[in-house]
């Protein structure tokens, strides 16, 4: 049987950094080796994306720990409606090719992340992604727009107050 190829995304540009380096931890411990082909995707917190074995040595060690400048940077891109990731090799000119992903599993949290814009991105790509699609996430993320969506579908919501920088609504 085949093994499926799954791109574990962590880390990530939010405040919740470490917590998805937790996760995803998590979710690499309870994958089958037998059935699942695991690629880590390490994320700084500048949005830079890395795959190679400093991203195992920051998902197995100190989660506050950061990605070295010297990790080789890792390109999506889609190339004919198969969305592949690319590593780009420092100091060449070419590109190394991971390959086809079968899906890619986001293990991030916040913003960037779990707000739809990754999901967003998948999409464009035609990359399978694990988990709610670019509207579900992007309306958990916006706990106004949700309680008003939960509210005007008829569905009983406490009364909520949201602020802003420049008002408050009351609902």
């Amino acid at each position: 049987m085949k093994k499926l190829k799954i791109a574990i995304l962590f880390g990530g540009k939010s405040a919740e950094h470490e917590v998805s380096i937790q996760s995803a931890r998590n979710v690499v411990a309870a994958l089958d080796p037998e059935k699942y082909e695991p690629v880590l995707v390490g994320i700084d917190r500048n949005g830079t994306w890395f795959l190679d074995e400093r991203c195992r040595d920051l998902l197995e060690g100190d989660p506050t720990s950061t990605l070295p400048d010297h990790s080789e940077g890792v390109t999506l891109v889609s190339d004919q409606g198969s969305g592949q990731l690319i590593q780009t090799r420092e100091g060449s000119s070419g590109a190394g090719g991971i390959g086809h992903v079968d899906v890619v599993f986001p293990v991030l949290h916040g913003p960037y992340g779990e707000d739809g814009s990754l999901q967003g991105l998948l999409k464009q790509a035609s990359v399978p992604c694990v988990g709610a699609g670019v509207l579900g996430s992007a309306v958990g993320m916006d706990k106004d727009v949700m309680k008003r969506l939960l509210r005007d579908a008829g569905i009983r919501t406490p009364r909520f107050v949201t602020f802003t920088r420049s008002r408050r609504h009351l609902a």
